[in-house]
């Protein structure tokens, strides 16, 4: 019975859990304050909880400002109602996180909260701070150590308009439980420009460095200073960690609690480089070519054509190559003007060398002319000047005239008639002479026997009945093609109707992850149109964003696509709270994205 009681009065209580717990039990509401721990060192954190006892009501004030203590403004409230001895208990607590910025003693002073009118205070709480341990500072230079990346540069400046090549390396600890990398790193700074990164081109194993083993992962990066001026750069990349879902770090990371079998959950590390800051110096205006166009770097240059002996109107290669080290993306190529001896056209480019970063190989231009005039023919000679930044002075190379021997070639001229007389002896003894045009020619076709002809093919029933196989056989081909892809147009909508109804269902039942689940099979459905050779739904999110920026979609598309998908899986490892979601924001936002894929 006393059992059945005191379930009895905890129903009542939670059906009529706006009425205050004083007029049901009779409690009186108190309120406690404390820190969590309530010593800590200075690189870790702790929770200021305040507990109101004797009510569910949420307290209503404001938190004082502690100087040094940064205090959450979001807290977690957790309510419970339990019996103590049979008599019963409720309760609200509220955790805010804090984090300390120094060392030393932190008093939250007193302070008022208000519950239904009345207005009750929170007594003081205090922090104390502590100088880390040695083996909480090993374990932050860990954590620091565990990945990082490194951009060595040959020299601490550059000329504007200048391209340096040199190493972006990604350090990553062998501890370090990694899955994947994301991304390529992502240049930081709009002061310079870089060629673009995709997959590492270098990869080692086993690196020692700082006393650990390391795997790196190395991509040549070009940059170019686009303006004078002390400028800075920098790069992130991020990485898929497996953590563990405890959070007792001594160090506030789970990044070493690495769990048994691949348990756990998954987390985004960004690694960034420590800002870079590169003097960049502008070029000397002094002794400057006029035809200076750009080029910086240490080259030199050639030229030549196919053949030196041609007819007028005869198409001749002429090639101007620039072979070295330099900014060949931004080198543009030497005007060439016709005259009256020939006629130049546009002139195509080919680059031989890495592609990726085109710091060094050769450029070509290549230029067609035709001669218009025969004889002696002299191509004008090609000055080239650019500015070597190691030498710090201006170059200029000039290349040797080159003569063409143009000939008149064969010409076109009309036949003449071939005449001859002949002595006609039939006019009474007279002779008389008769012309007679060689070219102008008579033949008689005499009579046409049709017994002398055979009979076609065409004529023949075997040869129509042969034909009527293969043609028998195409229009099966175009039928059952024609069946096979209404059949695959038909399961392309029965997909996209099924997932379609999943969305707004997950919408209507405010359920996130299944939302977000339905979102990115109906991307990767629509984009499967684009290759069906790929099996788009063994995608992951980051190759599933890949494959649509290889498809030349817009950039701001595939920004809405990739946000969208980073806060499903956000929400799905915890790191998103349902409830702040607006489904029908992301019902519209989701539905224009598709529209627009």
């Amino acid at each position: 019975m006393i059992f059945m009681r005191q379930i009895l009065l905890l129903s009542i209580f939670l059906v009529q859990g706006s009425i205050s717990s004083i007029s049901i039990f009779g409690q009186n509401i108190r309120v406690e304050a404390s820190f969590s721990p309530s010593s800590i060192s200075s690189t870790s954190r702790s929770t200021y909880k305040v507990v109101v006892h004797g009510t569910q009501q949420n307290p209503q004030g404001t938190i004082p400002k502690v100087s040094g203590l940064r205090i959450s403004n979001n807290p977690q409230s957790l309510r419970s109602a339990n019996f103590i001895n049979g008599v019963p208990s409720v309760r609200v607590e509220l955790s805010f996180q804090t984090m300390p910025e120094g060392i030393g003693t932190y008093t939250v002073p007193s302070w008022n909260i208000n519950i239904d009118g009345k207005v009750l205070r929170v007594p003081q709480a205090s922090l104390q701070v502590l100088a880390p341990s040695q083996s909480e500072k090993k374990a932050q230079q860990d954590l620091r150590q565990a990945a990082f990346l490194e951009f060595p540069l040959e020299k601490p400046y550059l000329f504007e308009g200048e391209t340096m090549l040199a190493p972006l390396t990604l350090f990553i600890w062998d501890r370090l439980p990694v899955n994947r990398i994301e991304n390529a790193p992502i240049k930081i700074g709009a002061s310079f420009s870089s060629n673009k990164l995709g997959k590492w081109s270098e990869e080692k194993r086993n690196v020692g460095r700082n006393g650990k083993l390391y795997s790196t992962f190395t991509w040549p990066v070009a940059i170019t200073a686009a303006m004078a001026g002390t400028k800075q750069i920098g790069f992130e990349v991020n990485l898929r960690v497996r953590v563990n879902t405890r959070r007792n770090s001594p160090f506030s990371s789970p990044f070493f609690n690495d769990p048994f079998f691949g348990f756990g959950r998954e987390e985004s590390l960004t690694v960034s480089l420590p800002t870079k800051e590169i003097e960049i110096k502008p070029l000397p205006i002094s002794n400057r070519p006029s035809n200076f166009s750009g080029a910086i770097g240490s080259f030199q240059a050639i030229a030549s054509v196919d053949t030196k002996q041609v007819e007028i109107g005869d198409p001749v290669r002429f090639n101007f190559s620039i072979e070295g080290k330099g900014n060949f993306a931004a080198i543009p190529a030497p005007n060439l003007e016709s005259s009256a001896e020939f006629k130049i056209g546009p002139p195509g480019f080919l680059f031989q060398g890495d592609e990726k970063s085109k710091f060094e190989g050769k450029q070509s231009f290549e230029y067609i002319i035709t001669p218009i005039k025969s004889g002696s023919i002299t191509l004008p000679s090609i000055n080239f000047a650019y500015f070597d930044p190691n030498l710090e002075k201006y170059n200029t190379i000039s290349t040797q005239k080159i003569n063409l021997q143009v000939q008149h070639g064969e010409r076109w001229s009309k036949p003449e008639s071939k005449i001859v007389f002949e002595k006609d002896n039939s006019l009474n003894g007279k002779e008389a002479e008769t012309m007679i045009d060689l070219f102008q020619t008579a033949s008689d076709p005499g009579q046409w026997y049709n017994s002398l002809k055979n009979d076609g093919l065409e004529k023949k029933t075997w040869f129509w009945m042969i034909q009527t196989l293969p043609l028998t056989g195409a229009i099966s081909l175009v039928f059952f093609g024609w069946k096979k892809r209404n059949k695959i147009a038909d399961d392309f909508r029965l997909k996209k109707a099924t997932l379609s109804r999943k969305l707004k269902e997950s919408v209507e039942n405010r359920d996130a992850i299944g939302f977000f689940r339905a979102f990115k099979d109906l991307i990767r459905l629509q984009i499967s149109l684009r290759d069906r050779t790929i099996n788009t739904f063994a995608f992951s999110t980051r190759e599933l964003v890949q494959f649509i920026k290889k498809q030349n979609t817009e950039k701001s598309l595939v920004g809405e696509i990739e946000e969208m998908l980073s806060l499903g899986e956000d929400l799905e490892f915890g790191d998103t709270n349902s409830k702040e979601l607006d489904f029908k924001k992301l019902q519209t936002k989701g539905s224009e994205i598709l529209k627009k894929l």
